[in-house]
C-alpha cells in the first residue's frame, strides 16, 4: 500500500465490524460515523446471515482536496438475502437503511463543496431504496452520467459472470453517487467497474467489482442561489409513501413475534414446573432444566428486548417521514 495513503478504518462497531474502510490521498480532517438504527436479527446468523454482528453504518470522512470541502460517505448497507429483493423479510430495515443515509447526508452535506456516496449499497437500479436516497439528496450515478464508459463494460458488480465467487443473478448493486454544490460544478468524465482478478491467481479480489470514477471539478464564480440538483419532491414522496407501507406492515407482524415468544416463554415455565411430577434421573432432570432455561431465557431477550428494539426503531424511521411527507403537503394515511 502506499505510503502517502491515508487510511481511515470505520470499523469499530458491532461484533465483527462494519468491514468499511476509506483510503485517502488527501488530508482526512473530520470523520463521523453512524449507525444503523435497523440492521437485521442476532438470530439470522443460524442462517449464516450476519448483518447483525457486523453493526453496519455510514461512515463519513470530511477531505479537503484544491482547497475544496469534500464529503465522502461510505457505507454497506443490508443485504437482501432474497431473489427479487421485494420479497426479503428484511425489507423495511433495508427501506429503513435507505431513509437514514439521506437524512444522514442531507444533515451533514450543506456546506460541502462535493457530497460523494460510495459503498456496496444493495440496491439495484430502481429498486426503493435507491430511490429514496437519490431523489431525497438530489444525488446522480456516476455510472449513468459518465460521459465515457468501456464499450466491453456491463457495470455489472455482483455475481459477474466472470468472478469465480459469483452464486447467483448478474446485478449492479455497489455504487458511486455524487452531488455538487453552487460554487462547485461537477462532471463525471469517466466510470468503469476495476479490481477483477488478482494478477497472476485465478481468484478475484472479491465478490464484488470495485467501481472506479474520474470527476472534473470546476469553482463557480459569483454567488448563486440556484439549488444544484434539488430533490425531485414528487418522486421522494411516492416512494417514501411506499416505505410506510412497508415499515407499517412489519410493526403489524412484531405484534405476531411477541405473542410467539410469549407462547415459548409460558410454555417452558410449564415443563420446567412439571418436572418434578415424573420420576426421571437426576441427570436427565437437571438437563432438561438447562435446556429448558436457556429456551426461557431466549425467548424473554427475544420477545421482550429484539422486538421492542425493532418496533422503536421502525416507528423512529416512520416518524421521520411522516415529517418529510407533511412538510411537502401529502400526509401518511
Amino acid at each position: 500500500m502506499p505510503s502517502q495513503l491515508r487510511v481511515l478504518t470505520l470499523n469499530c462497531c458491532g461484533y465483527t465490524g462494519s468491514g468499511v474502510c476509506v483510503l485517502s490521498k488527501h488530508p482526512i480532517t473530520a470523520v463521523c460515523q453512524h449507525q444503523y438504527t435497523l440492521n437485521g436479527h442476532p438470530q439470522d446468523g443460524l442462517k449464516l446471515e450476519l448483518d447483525w454482528f457486523g453493526g453496519k453504518l455510514l461512515g463519513l470522512c470530511r477531505i479537503q482536496y484544491s482547497g475544496k470541502e469534500i464529503n465522502f460517505y461510505a457505507t454497506h448497507t443490508h443485504a437482501a438475502h432474497k431473489s427479487p429483493p421485494e420479497l426479503s423479510p428484511y425489507k423495511a430495515h433495508r427501506v429503513s437503511q435507505a431513509f437514514e443515509i439521506s437524512q444522514f447526508i442531507r444533515s451533514t452535506g450543506g456546506t460541502a463543496d462535493l457530497n460523494i456516496l460510495t459503498g456496496d449499497l444493495n440496491f439495484r437500479p430502481g429498486e426503493l431504496g435507491l430511490k429514496i436516497i437519490q431523489s431525497d439528496t438530489g444525488m446522480e450515478d456516476a455510472w449513468l452520467t459518465a460521459e465515457h464508459k468501456n464499450a466491453d463494460d456491463s457495470g455489472v458488480t455482483g455475481n459477474h459472470p466472470e468472478n469465480n465467487f459469483a452464486t447467483g443473478n448478474q446485478q449492479r448493486i455497489d455504487y458511486i453517487l455524487y452531488k455538487g454544490s453552487t460554487e462547485c460544478k461537477v462532471k463525471c468524465v469517466h466510470c468503469e467497474t476495476t479490481m477483477h482478478k488478482v494478477p497472476g491467481k485465478p481468484f478475484n479480489y472479491s465478490d464484488h467489482e470495485a467501481v472506479l470514477a474520474h470527476f472534473e471539478l470546476e469553482t463557480v464564480s459569483g454567488p448563486s442561489d440556484a439549488p444544484v440538483n434539488p430533490p425531485d419532491l414528487s418522486e421522494r414522496d411516492a416512494s417514501l409513501r411506499q416505505a410506510v407501507q412497508i415499515l407499517e406492515e412489519k410493526l403489524a407482524s412484531s405484534a405476531s413475534s411477541r405473542l410467539f415468544y410469549a407462547a415459548v416463554l409460558l410454555l417452558s415455565l410449564l415443563l420446567m414446573f412439571s418436572t418434578s411430577w415424573f420420576q426421571l434421573h437426576h441427570l436427565l432432570t437437571s438437563l432438561l432444566h438447562l435446556l429448558l432455561g436457556i429456551l426461557i431465557s431466549w425467548s424473554f431477550w427475544m420477545g421482550v428486548v429484539v422486538v421492542n428494539t425493532e418496533e422503536r426503531g421502525l416507528l423512529a424511521t416512520k416518524a421521520g417521514i411522516e415529517i418529510l411527507l407533511n412538510g411537502s403537503g401529502k400526509k401518511c394515511d
